[in-house]
């Protein structure tokens, strides 16, 4: 559950037998709704109610308040008089005005409303592209429900609603500007855990020496890939767009694997010669390695979920961890984790 604060506005006339309000709040939705579709039907569907409900209720307001609210063209629908534009500035200057109060408010209030939840009980759901370390923390705590899947998919989850939490990585800080942007309109901050050295995994030896992202294109060389929708398959993409090397030209770009050992498990097995990967996950399965680069993982949530006990020591126990682990580099967040 999660609080929302918003302020509700009515006026009413003076005198002493006049009791009834007129809301304002709901004729300002009536208004904003005339003037995106340009007509009282409009308005009518935005606010899910019948015209004919909506006309009388709108006459009657103009009544109380002595003046029209809309002006009716023939052929060109409606449009807002200069008392209805009044209005409607004075509602959006209250809100606006508002706003920041009531999202302070809000943070304030749905703290108190979590703690009436049972937290022992409670399992927060972290949809999150497939990571070892996250996977590992989370085996080590009884507060979460891991649920791997790309990092596309996972971020999808989180402002559906159906997350608490959502780990992605991204190739570039181009892309993470993106998502930021995207995630900030939803309300959902993006937060910085690990550094992770992706690469290509080939086998022991590297008997095909494979040196370089162009010897995927020899004919010889079985590629294994990631699924779609995976962060490392959208930065294979971007390597493979940067090089200039279509992946047609790839013998197994269209074969997938769901996870960083599933993809190293098969070069293992001999079925595949190559497939990108985590260093940590290569040196795991006894395989060579060939740096790509480093790339940043993420974890999603809400202001109010990072404020949790149980997520700081998540991101504790990850950041922890990333500075003992081959293939990982720690990565101090900027924003302070406030236990709740």
């Amino acid at each position: 559950m999660q609080i929302k604060i918003t302020p509700h506005i009515s006026i009413r006339k003076k005198g002493p037998f006049l009791n009834e309000a007129i809301d304002l709040t709901w004729v300002a939705d009536l208004l904003r709704g005339v003037q995106q579709g340009r007509s009282l039907q409009s308005a009518a569907d935005s606010l899910n109610i019948s015209y004919r409900t909506l006309w009388n209720r709108l006459k009657a307001v103009e009544k109380t308040l002595g003046c029209s609210l809309l002006l009716s063209i023939k052929g060109h629908g409606s449009t807002l008089t200069a008392a209805a534009a009044t209005l409607l500035k004075i509602v959006d200057d209250v809100e606006k005005e508002y706003q920041s109060i009531n999202e302070v408010q809000e943070d304030r209030f749905q703290i108190r409303l979590d703690s009436l939840e049972n937290h022992e009980k409670k399992k927060w759901i972290i949809c999150a592209s497939n990571d070892p370390l996250l996977e590992e923390a989370v085996l080590q705590s009884n507060l979460f429900d891991l649920q791997t899947m790309g990092s596309g998919q996972s971020l999808e989850q989180l402002i559906s609603g159906v997350a608490n939490l959502a780990g992605f990585h991204v190739p570039d800080d181009e892309s993470i500007q993106g998502v930021r942007e995207r995630l900030s309109l939803q309300g959902i901050q993006a937060y910085p855990v690990m550094k992770r050295t992706q690469g290509l995994m080939v086998q022991k030896g590297n008997p095909l020496k494979i040196l370089k992202l162009t010897d995927l294109a020899r004919p010889e060389v079985r590629f294994i890939n990631r699924q779609k929708g995976a962060g490392t398959r959208l930065l294979l993409d971007k390597l493979l767009e940067s090089q200039q090397l279509p992946a047609k030209k790839i013998r197994g770009y269209q074969r997938e694997e769901f996870t960083h050992s599933a993809v190293a498990t098969a070069i293992l097995a001999g079925t595949a010669d190559v497939g990108l990967g985590l260093k940590s996950v290569a040196l795991e399965h006894n395989l060579d390695f060939l740096s790509l680069g480093d790339e940043t993982y993420f974890l999603a949530m809400s202001p109010q979920m990072v404020k949790r006990s149980a997520v700081s020591e998540l991101i504790r126990v990850l950041r922890k961890e990333a500075k003992k682990m081959p293939g990982y580099q720690e990565v101090k967040l900027r924003n302070t984790l406030k236990a709740s």
